[in-house]
């Protein structure tokens, strides 16, 4: 079975520059923005805030794009205009920015900004490439470090990554770093322009070691930390591996970047207490991985699998002589794998959330679980026999 390469190429290009749904540059740019807003909304409020604010600030008067892709810096704003929504911001929470502020600038001053604050210190200037046009930090400090942000990074990693699982962010070896840009290259050799369009919502990487029970630990990003990605060093052992996890982990940075410009749910806060999508291929549920799901985790795995269906096709039709022996055969077995599933499971997420999103989805998000689902359908349409 295979595809037409140009039709492989016409729907990777879709799903890589699509203007409202996936253009990278767009899209990181529009979040951008909306952070800086944040900043300057917060400012006219607190004359603390202004004054710290000015000092952050470039030769234009906008704040840096290092640090509007700050993880820390975005928790913080984010949890401030969420309480400005909500008709007010106490005393708590302005403390929270004004730390945050303080604490920038005193990272700006040091280190520049050519990374993210937080980065600065805990990458110690280590970055992976993810694509040929971007690079992220790499999480590399040891233990007993004094920055303030690099100690804020870590106890945010153990109380929201972690979440009482036992486990360690590790400080790479070279070895770590040299399998991660294998990765990442492998991935853009296979969809470059996919993978372009995925590292750019990449901000920092690090690698750890989770000991789970019952299950191995591949990969993961969490909200309170966003644009960073936590890889195991299991999964980063096989290029073609990790070149799926890290497709699957970008697009779940990607989606939340879209989220920052466009509403996608009428009202998010909501969907908790909302319809759910019942999940058949989890037979079993638990709190950790429940088998049903609310829209907006629906909507995630619906946003992955639905990229997974050009990379499986990918995998069939551009393994060249050239890329299997600079990267090796993808695992013939690999069970945790999900590409092998991508098409049957993105249609039926992209169904059943059209279906029990009837009031629950705005204009844009049923534009754009339509156009994944007919993207799915375009890449399926043209396998032959």
């Amino acid at each position: 079975m295979s595809v037409p390469d140009d039709d492989l190429v016409s729907v990777e290009r879709a799903l890589a520059s699509h203007p409202e749904f996936s253009d990278a540059p767009l899209i990181t740019l529009k979040a951008v923005e909306f952070y800086r807003f944040a900043v300057d909304l917060l400012a006219e409020r607190s004359p603390t805030v202004d004054r710290l604010t000015a000092g952050i600030r470039d030769g234009d008067g906008r704040i840096p794009v290092a640090v509007a892709e700050d993880p820390l810096v975005r928790v913080t704003l984010d949890e401030a205009v969420s309480r400005i929504e909500q008709g007010h911001v106490d005393e708590a929470a302005w403390s929270e920015v004004t730390t945050m502020l303080r604490l920038v600038a005193d990272a700006l001053a040091a280190h520049g900004v050519h990374a993210p604050p937080t980065g600065a210190g805990l990458g110690e200037g280590r970055v992976v490439r993810v694509s040929p046009e971007r690079t992220a930090w790499l999480c590399g400090v040891g233990e007993g470090s004094t920055e303030p942000l690099t100690r804020t990074f870590q106890d945010t990693f153990v109380r929201d990554f972690l979440r009482g699982v036992p486990g360690d962010l590790l400080r790479p070896t070279q070895e770590h770093a040299d399998r991660l840009d294998t990765g990442f290259a492998a991935l853009h050799a296979l969809l470059p322009e996919l993978a372009t369009s995925v590292g750019a919502h990449y901000v920092g990487v690090g690698v750890v070691d989770v000991r789970t029970e019952g299950e191995t630990f591949l990969a993961g990003n969490v909200g309170r930390i966003p644009g960073v990605v936590f890889f195991s060093p299991n999964r980063m052992a096989r290029p073609w591996r990790f070149a799926e996890t890290a497709l699957h982990e970008g697009l779940h940075l990607k989606l939340f970047d879209i989220q920052r410009s466009a509403s996608i749910f009428t009202a998010p806060e909501r969907l908790g207490d909302g319809p759910k999508v019942k999940v058949p291929w989890l037979k079993w549920a638990s709190m950790v991985a429940p088998n049903e799901w609310a829209l907006d985790r629906a909507l995630g795995a619906f946003h992955v699998y639905a990229h997974l269906v050009p990379f499986r096709q990918a995998l069939r039709t551009r393994l060249t002589p050239e890329l299997l022996e600079r990267f090796g055969p993808p695992e013939a077995e690999d069970p945790p794998s999900l590409y092998r599933f991508g098409a049957d499971r993105a249609r039926y997420l992209g169904e059943q959330i059209l279906k029990h999103g009837e009031g629950e989805l705005t204009d844009f998000g049923r534009e754009f679980v339509e156009w994944l689902l007919a993207a799915v359908d375009r890449v399926e349409g043209a396998v032959h026999v």
